[in-house]
């Protein structure tokens, strides 16, 4: 009898959770729990708990059609949310738009959105895609020209006598929209350069070990002045492969990443990177501040919604405001109501790199 009441009185707290929140969300992460995209779910779980969200987080791990499968089960499961969040990593996103067929709950794209290729695809199917509400996108483009140029001045500056700069260049993956845009303003930036060598673009597959391994690869057969890495875990690989060759970080050769992490933030501080770009792992709170919007429809405009955001670097100059302010990766210190329209003065969405220190001192 009195397990049946304590039961009972579970039933109850937990019902009047779920009658608390606003809305329901479900976010598939392609990754985990830890790195990159465990920040992500990190920073959307503080949006969330300050928006009065209901949020469930599946991880797919990476595992190959890992994310299609959680879905299936997830739409098999019954009593949906109102918003599912996808990513089209690996460009995954057709096959998951097509489990969404039919099915009432609205659709976010975070980080990667449908390619302009699979939406004609999908709608010579006849696959409706009028769920799609929004999408939160970082400038990936931008991101990459702006690394290439930061290290490509660095090396100038460090090594004022070469009439050539060689650079390896390692990117995500070969189907990922943001590692192609990443890869692609790393080529307009080697384009702009005249003095500048691309000896080898190799993708890596986000993995610092096997960027551990081509580096070291290429450090055998040639020299290399400047690395390039897709992501912060791809240059700190690379800066090992150097290492075990001998070759001393900052002075015969350079690193710059992206992602923010408190690793690359560190290496920043130490001088073994000279830049890590980002911020977008906040684009997981920001997904909850769009739908939060949506959700009110305080203002009409905000019914469909595409959001890209510009990244900012971490340098050498201003890595010591970063790390106090976010080194800590306490993001529930961050009042996330104050970047939705629906709950203050904003006229706009700011999602810059200023607002987010801010936030974080307050």
């Amino acid at each position: 009898m009195f397990v049946r009441l304590l039961c009972m009185v579970w039933f109850w707290i937990a019902a009047s959770v779920v009658q608390a929140s606003d809305f329901r969300v479900t976010f598939i992460n392609p990754g985990g729990e830890t790195g990159f995209w465990g920040d992500v779910s990190k920073t959307m779980s503080a949006a969330a708990a300050d928006l009065n969200v209901d949020l469930e987080i599946l991880y797919a791990n990476r595992r190959p059609y890992g994310m299609q499968e959680l879905l299936r089960h997830r739409l098999d499961q019954g009593d949906l949310p109102d918003y599912f969040i996808l990513v089209n990593e690996n460009q995954s996103a057709a096959r998951l738009m097509q489990l969404m067929e039919g099915k009432p709950s609205k659709v976010l794209f975070l980080l990667n959105k449908l390619t302009p290729q699979q939406r004609v695809e999908l709608e010579r199917r006849n696959i409706d895609l009028s769920g799609i509400i929004a999408s939160i996108i970082p400038d990936n483009e931008t991101a990459g020209y702006d690394m290439a140029q930061f290290l490509f001045a660095e090396a100038r500056r460090r090594y004022p006598q070469a009439k050539e700069i060689r650079l390896l260049a390692l990117t995500g993956d070969t189907t990922t929209p943001a590692g192609l845009q990443r890869e692609l303003g790393m080529m307009r930036a080697v384009a702009d350069n005249s003095d500048v060598k691309l000896v080898h673009a190799i993708p890596v597959n986000w993995n610092e070990e096997l960027a551990f391994v081509r580096t070291r690869n290429v450090l055998n057969r040639t020299r290399i002045d400047v690395v390039w890495g897709a992501n912060d875990e791809i240059a700190l690989g690379a800066q090992r492969a150097a290492v075990e060759a001998g070759l001393h970080i900052g002075k015969d050769i350079l690193f710059a990443g992206l992602n923010w992490s408190n690793r690359g933030m560190n290496s920043v501080k130490s001088g073994n990177l000279t830049m890590s770009h980002g911020g977008h792992f906040f684009a997981g709170a920001w997904s909850i501040v769009m739908l939060r919007d949506h959700y009110f429809r305080r203002i009409q405009s905000e019914v469909s919604v595409d959001v890209m955001f510009k990244m900012s670097p971490i340098t050498s100059q201003n890595v010591d405001v970063y790390l106090s302010r976010l080194g800590d990766g306490n993001w529930d210190k961050i009042d996330f109501a104050g970047f939705c329209k629906s709950m203050s003065n904003r006229s706009h969405y700011d999602f810059s790199a200023t607002a987010i220190l801010e936030a974080a001192d307050n």
